[in-house]
């Protein structure tokens, strides 16, 4: 079972802030705070302000994935 503190903190990558750059020093990026980095970014807000993300928010899981057309 994981450390408290990593059950706390949200998964980026279920967040619909989340993205992914071309940048190879600051891959992660974060719409919400508008800022690229190295480590996720749920990380960087909880080294930044000692608090988890308070602006996650999840993807929709029911949205359809898109089908190809034959």
């Amino acid at each position: 079972m994981p450390p408290a503190r990593d059950r706390a903190r949200p998964d980026c990558l279920h967040c619909v802030y989340y993205f992914v750059t071309w940048e190879s020093d600051k891959p992660r990026g974060c719409r919400a705070y508008e800022f690229k980095a190295a480590e996720l970014p749920s990380e960087v807000v909880q080294e930044a302000s000692g608090q988890p993300c308070q602006l996650f928010e999840r993807k929709q899981a029911d949205r359809q994935k898109p089908k190809l057309l034959r």
